[in-house]
């Protein structure tokens, strides 16, 4: 039947001739070798093999098998408590999750997000992504976890979360809720933040990253940190131009009130301590938000296992955010994973030319990490 999972009276040499003929139309040419014959027999020795690699392919980015095997999905936008939520469903789903985007101007209908969302539903989740309207704009409130938590709650059973990117920091939050942390399974944590002042320092001191968010973007999307309207119009002004390019007028900065000179400070040094030592003098509006943002705060809160997953060498976020995320679950006796991959740079794969080396020392060993995280979702279902 379909989404019934691997037929199990069907005789093997007709599955395998179904699976090739699948696979053969879900990769092509040279990205064939990512999933490679090695991995491929390997996983074929357990019961859902075929449906952890076919999973794997079309988070990747390789729709077809899973479209074939398994049975479509409906989708349909609800609204609870002025939040737009997208729901992913195929028959007879098996649990539902409830998915966190991150700061990407599409937000739920991100074409990622929507693909991934899909896979999860064929694969028996109840899915949903709600619409989170600021954070779309990279404007991090602290607000956004209460609509995490409003819309968790209105899925009316224990259900899983997962996030994306800055989408962790209100999703983890929402999670360490006294209200709702124990009806949470597990939380699944995609290239997420720990702290917000360290992912801060990073972005604020770090070389530009062509896959990275802009730091002058980000202080014109948060422009609200200052205190009065005049401060706030001023401050963003300047940082549009600095995020287009354009020279500012000589002494602009010296000209500004003084809460948003202090905030267009913290932004202009590129050296770590004084960052550091610009943001403890900073207002205290801005101090608030980031205690309200960072899930450091609060981690002792969590009940519910974590899957944290991250780029080795993210240009957004850094690896490290999910490392310190990870040792303070350890040191608080929470139950979880930790998985670095090199494919990926921040939420994108990033794959290296194909070469014998490349395929022995990159592909195979990335293959396997990245099929045991998908292998570990289906499980979790």
């Amino acid at each position: 039947m379909p989404g019934a999972g691997f037929p199990e009276l069907t005789p093997w040499a007709t599955v395998l001739r179904r699976f090739a003929a699948i696979l053969q139309k879900a990769v092509t040419k040279k990205r064939a070798l990512a999933l490679s014959a090695t991995v491929i027999a390997l996983f074929l020795l357990v019961g859902r093999g075929i449906l952890v690699i076919f999973l794997g392919a079309k988070i990747l980015g390789y729709a077809a098998a899973l479209d074939a095997w398994e049975e479509a999905v409906s989708r349909q936008t609800i609204v609870h408590g002025g939040i737009p939520v997208d729901v992913y469903l195929r028959r007879n789903p098996v649990s539902p999750i409830l998915i966190v985007h991150g700061v990407n101007p599409t937000g739920k209908d991100s074409p990622d997000l929507i693909r991934i969302s899909e896979a999860l539903a064929q694969v028996g989740y109840e899915v949903y992504v709600p619409d989170l309207q600021e954070m779309k704009k990279q404007h991090l409130r602290p607000e956004d976890a209460a609509s995490v938590k409003t819309v968790f709650q209105s899925i009316g059973r224990n259900a899983g979360v997962a996030c994306f990117s800055y989408g962790c920091g209100p999703a983890l939050i929402a999670a360490m809720d006294p209200d709702i942390r124990r009806q949470i399974r597990f939380v699944i944590g995609f290239g997420g933040y720990f702290d917000i002042r360290e992912t801060l320092e990073f972005i604020v001191t770090g070389p530009e990253s062509p896959l990275a968010y802009n730091k002058w973007v980000y202080l014109a999307a948060n422009s609200d940190l200052a205190t009065g309207e005049t401060s706030r119009r001023r401050i963003r002004d300047i940082a549009e131009k600095r995020a287009a390019g354009l020279l500012l007028e000589p002494g602009i900065e010296e000209k500004l009130p003084d809460d948003a000179r202090s905030l267009f400070e913290i932004f202009s040094t590129t050296n770590r301590q004084d960052f550091r030592t610009r943001l403890k003098a900073a207002p205290a509006s801005l101090q608030h938000r980031l205690d309200a943002l960072s899930p450091s705060r609060y981690v002792r809160a969590l009940q519910a296992p974590l899957i944290l997953i991250h780029g080795a060498y993210d240009p957004s976020i850094p690896a490290q955010q999910s490392i310190e995320l990870a040792e303070a679950a350890r040191a608080n006796g929470i139950d979880y994973t930790l998985t670095l991959l090199q494919m990926y740079g921040h939420t994108n794969p990033t794959l290296p030319r194909l070469g014998v080396e490349s395929v022995f020392g990159y592909y195979i060993p990335e293959t396997f990490r990245f099929l045991r995280i998908v292998n570990r979702v289906i499980a979790l279902r």
